[in-house]
């Protein structure tokens, strides 16, 4: 009986131990912060959807995500506001060398005088590299059905297939850009890599040709 007893004591202290460990081991856990988006549409949501992720510190695994809009992106991304990805408010754009910037809403008049808005709700991202983001997926754009015929060059993407890319072309993006699959998460400093290269028209010929 005796024999049990320590044996009952010694298994519940060591489940008291594992326990406490796996407690300060998730309290231990930091995260860092970074701008990112995945091609990866769904019911409700758009084509590209826009995060700022909570990735942890320790295994850089994503953990968490807030959603917000394409020119919420841009504007953190530049640093126009702070936010948690970019709490030191740098152009991240700008450091890519990548060509992306704001415009002003018309100007408005008081008292017979024009005057330009700066509130960052008047102001208009122009960012060709985003706007872009889903020709890497389609080769046309997805609000386009099966039958459509007259397509606008605008909205034909650089895909070798209708509705995602090419193996090759995946395995190209994973090699360059950090995902895996299509549907990941683009994110940190390969995420602006990319922008940079996908300014370049050799670059966009190079990969429409991978297929």
């Amino acid at each position: 009986m005796k024999k049990f007893n320590r044996i009952l004591l010694f298994t519940s202290v060591s489940i008291m131990i594992l326990g406490i460990s796996s407690f300060s081991s998730q309290k231990k856990t930091k995260l860092y912060f970074e701008l990112g988006f995945t091609i990866n549409p769904s019911a409700g949501s758009s084509v590209v959807n826009f995060m700022i992720l909570g990735l942890d510190s320790t295994n850089h695994n994503i953990v968490s995500k807030k959603p917000i809009t394409e020119a919420q992106f841009v504007m953190y991304g530049k640093g126009v506001l702070k936010n948690e990805a970019n709490p030191n408010r740098l152009d991240f754009f700008k450091e890519a060398r990548v060509d992306c910037g704001l415009i002003l809403d018309d100007p408005k008049s008081l008292g017979g005088v024009l005057i330009v808005d700066t509130l960052w709700e008047e102001m208009k991202p122009i960012c060709l590299p985003v706007w872009d983001i889903w020709k890497l997926r389609y080769s046309i754009h997805p609000k386009y059905g099966k039958g459509a015929s007259a397509v606008p060059a605008e909205d034909i993407g650089w895909s070798a297939n209708r509705w995602r890319p090419s193996p090759k072309q995946t395995e190209y993006l994973a090699k360059n850009y950090g995902i895996n699959h299509i549907a990941d998460f683009f994110h940190g400093p390969s995420m602006y890599e990319l922008f940079y290269d996908m300014q370049n028209p050799d670059w966009i010929r190079m990969y429409k040709e991978i297929n």
